[in-house]
Order: structure tokens, then sequence, then C-alpha cells
């Protein structure tokens, strides 16, 4: 569920990877997604609780338990990069790593996930991912450098993450069925924004105790626990097998080519891109900020972050109430209001005033991303939803490196403050850009 880092990058209860969390839960039930209201209404009554359903909960046990590890991954690992190189352009470096997999291999993946028995997959990747992370602590156990660890296990873990990803997408319908996706997805959902309101204070904590690379430790504990959970469950989790003689490359080539035909998914693709790639680098940039330009212990660092997951909690909750009608609109408003509390940030220096704001971002960008999901899944048929996403998915992470990379630059050009206004303004001057588009302007949900 988790990567060293965040599934995304350093961004993990930030945009890259909370885009992670909802999406998962989002194509879940957008597979299934020609379920009518009516019979969603006539099954409640009847239907079994969903704890009652074992394999259910031993997945959700596993994915709060990953959900936690990547909170604590995403303060401990960009903290550990400063610490050991005092630059910004290695944690940028660190995180191009992190994303690069997302861009190679965004688009197979789904198409081999769906070829492969999914339990196989996620348990080889939870197992994979985590006797790698384990590296990176054991290197300062046994006395060895830790930053060439952390360069040489990156990328692998990030390809790992890509695979479990394309294979979780198609687990949680299988689990529960199609009449209690909603339910079994904000259950999922709840549990990956409560860890990052609770992972970044006790990585702070343990930052402090025993220092960032020990801490690392518990992030590859997470996996084994996510892996030890799949092992509990004894039947395949396989799709229907594709023909043989089926070319995926065929399969991509097509749902990149109905992305391209529809103004209004070209567009809000393109827009959810662009933003990814602004906010790619905020992790990196709020650690430098708070640890070198404000000189604050690492226990702040965890409260602010924690605040974007508490905030994030609240958007996903607020976004099922607004993400109605023009979803378009709403997503261009809602990134105008993420920018400017972006810039507002880099004039704070009290800990609970940063607390408050990176609240305020999390809310906002939650509710501007569960706009862009729904926008996406209303605008793409049954038959291309998984490509068409897989797609999506490819360019906002594959290209988060750019953003990455030039955070870690301007880090060490002009420092953190400075950084997160020109992050701020960028992120602002996105939304004048797009409306211009028509498509995207008056975009509405058609589900």
């Amino acid at each position: 569920m988790h990567g060293l880092g965040p599934r995304g990058g350093y961004n993990g209860a930030m945009t890259g990877t909370h885009e992670t969390d909802i999406e998962r839960g989002a194509e879940s039930a957008e597979a299934h997604s020609g379920v009518t209201g009516e019979r969603h209404a006539l099954g409640r009554q009847s239907l079994p609780s969903l704890w009652r359903n074992r394999e259910f909960t031993v997945v959700l046990f596993g994915q709060g338990i990953s959900a936690l590890g990547d909170a604590v991954n995403v303060t401990a690992l960009p903290l550990l990069v400063v610490l050991l190189t005092g630059s910004g352009t290695q944690m940028g470096i660190v995180g191009v790593l992190q994303t690069v997999p997302h861009l190679v291999l965004g688009l197979p993946a789904g198409a081999l996930a769906d070829r492969w028995d999914r339990r196989k997959v996620m348990l080889g990747c939870d197992l994979g991912r985590a006797l790698l992370t384990a590296l990176v602590p054991l290197s300062f156990w046994v006395g060895i450098p830790t930053m060439p660890v952390v360069y040489a296990v990156t990328a692998p873990i990030g390809a790992l993450s890509v695979l479990f990803l394309a294979a979780y997408t198609a687990v949680v319908p299988a689990l529960v069925g199609r009449r209690q996706l909603g339910q079994a997805n904000s259950y999922f959902q709840a549990l990956a924004s409560m860890g990052f309101v609770l992972g970044p204070g006790i990585a702070g904590v343990l930052v402090g105790w025993i220092g960032p690379g020990p801490t690392l430790a518990v992030d590859a504990l997470t996996f084994a626990v996510s892996a030890a959970t799949l092992l509990l469950i004894t039947r395949p989790l396989r799709a229907e097998a594709a023909p043989k003689n089926e070319s995926l490359w065929r399969e991509v080539v097509a749902g990149l080519a109905y992305i391209w035909h529809n103004r209004v998914l070209r567009a809000s693709i393109a827009f959810w891109s662009f933003v990814s790639v602004a906010i790619a680098p905020i992790v990196p940039v709020l650690t430098y900020y708070v640890t070198q330009d404000l000189r604050l212990p690492a226990s702040s660092l965890g409260i602010v972050i924690s605040g974007w997951g508490g905030g994030s909690v609240l958007g996903s909750i607020l976004a099922a109430r607004v993400t109605r009608g023009r979803l378009g609109l709403l997503m261009l408003c809602g990134n105008v209001v993420t920018g400017a509390l972006i810039f507002l940030h880099a004039f704070l220096s009290s800990v609970p005033a940063m607390a408050a704001v990176t609240t305020g971002i999390g809310l906002v960008d939650a509710v501007v991303l569960v706009s862009y999901l729904t926008l996406r899944s209303s605008q793409t048929p049954d038959a291309l939803l998984g490509r068409v996403s897989s797609s999506a998915r490819m360019l906002s992470f594959g290209l988060a490196p750019v953003g990455m990379l030039a955070g870690g630059v301007l880090l060490d050009a002009i420092g953190g403050a400075r950084t997160l206004m020109l992050i701020g303004i960028f992120v602002v001057l996105i939304s004048p850009l797009f409306a211009f588009s028509g498509s995207l302007r008056g975009a509405r949900d058609e589900g």
C-alpha cells in the first residue's frame, strides 16, 4: 500500500498518495458503476454486516496498519535525507526515484494485474517492499553509509508499489461484492486518512528518540503485517483470463485514444497532472521550512503534517455532500484556495497556526481530488474505466519527478519559505489557465 516514502512520492498525506487512497476506493466502485441506486436501496436491509466478512476485515486491518506505515515514512524519510545531506536537491532526487516507476510501469501494470492472481501479486509486492525498506535501518545498525542504500532501494520499492496498487484496485469488489462497495470503500478511506492523522506525530516522536533511519523499520514492519494478512486469504483473486493472443498494448492504446477524444477527460486529467506536479515537493519543502528555516524539532513537523491528514478526513466527508453538479468549476475554485493557503504558510512560524493552515489545505485538496475522480468516472464507459484510470494515474504520478526535482533545486537556491510561496503562486495560476477550457469549466457529473 505504501512505498519507501509515500505511494506516489514524499507527498504521502498530500496530493499524490491521498489520491491513491481515495482512488483505490473510487476505482473499485467505478468498476461496477452499473449497479443502480434502486438496487442498492433494495439490498440494504438484507445485506450481511461487513464485519462478519472475515476476508474483508483481514484486508482492512492490514491496509489500516499499512496506511500508518505510509504516514510514518512520509515524515521520517525526508528528515533522514536532509539530516544526512543537508541538501534540498538530494531530497528531490530521492523523490524522483520514487515516482519514476509510475511513469515507466503505470500503463502495463494494470493489464498485468488483470492477468495474474491479484492476491499473490499483492503478497509478493509487500514481502519485497518489507525486505528492501528494512535495508535502510539495517545500514544504520551495521554502520555502512545509508544514502547509497536509500538510492539503491527507492526505485525498486516504487516499482513494487505500482504493481501492488494495480492489483489492489480490483480486490475490494471480489471481497465484498458489488452492493457493499460504497460501505467498504468508506471504511478503507477512513482508515487511510486516520493513518495520516496519527502517523506523522508518531514519526516525529520516534525520530527524536531513535533517529529517522531506525524509524523506517516501522515502515518495513507494516509491510510485513500487510503481507501476513494476505496469507490469511486462501482463495485466489484472479480476474477472468485474458485471451492469450490479446495484446496488452492494444488495450492500453485504446484507453489513451478514448482520453484524447473526450474533451472533458482530456482537460480534467491535464489539470490534475499540473496540480500533481506543482504539489509533488510539498512535504520535503515543509520539512526543510520547519526543521531548517525555523529550526523546530521533528515533533513539530509531525504536528504540521498531521494537520493535512486531519483536513483530508474532513474533506473526504464534506466531498460526499458538495461533489455534485458543476464539478469542473468546483475543481478550479478549490484549487485557487489550496494555492492561496500554501502561499500563506510561508509567512507562519507558530506550530498551531501552521497546523491549522495545513488542515485547511488537506480539506480543500480532498474536495478537489474527489471532484476530479467523480468527474473522470462519470465521463468513462465501464469497459474503459481501468485503462483510463491507470493512464491518468501514470500522468499524475509519472510527471511528479519534475516537481520533486524543481522543488529540491529551489530549496537549495532560495530556501523553504520562498519555495512555498512559489508553489502557492503556481498552484493558483493553474486554475485561470484551465478556466479557458469551456469543457472543463462547464463539466458536470453525468452519473
